[in-house]
């Protein structure tokens, strides 16, 4: 993995963060097509923990972060997610259960 420094001599207008956000990239958890701008948003206004490995080939995305996140943001959002998708479908369920017996 390529090391992420954040680069806090910013410059406004060479650092707009929407610079990427019209580019477009097939989504292989969606299955679809996405713009950049999805990918940089998708967890709570932070990337997609897959963002590097997606756009790697189009942008220079180790500096991008760099440039618009701080560390602790980058780590939040590449992190592996804290529940496996059965775990999280295992729990809505059971709320679903919980909620029709209360109405019953």
């Amino acid at each position: 993995m390529k090391s992420i420094v954040p680069n806090y001599s910013k410059s406004t207008e060479a650092l707009m963060i929407e610079e990427h956000d019209a580019l477009v990239i097939r989504c292989p958890q969606l299955g679809g097509e996405v713009p950049f701008r999805y990918c940089r948003t998708l967890n709570e206004d932070l990337p997609c923990r897959r963002i590097m490995v997606c756009w790697e080939f189009r942008i220079e995305i180790s500096k991008f972060l760099g440039e618009h996140y701080s560390i602790d943001q980058i780590q939040r959002a590449l992190a592996p997610p804290t529940k496996t998708r059965i775990d999280t479908i295992l729990e809505l369920i059971e709320k679903a259960k919980k909620i029709k017996e209360e109405g019953e």
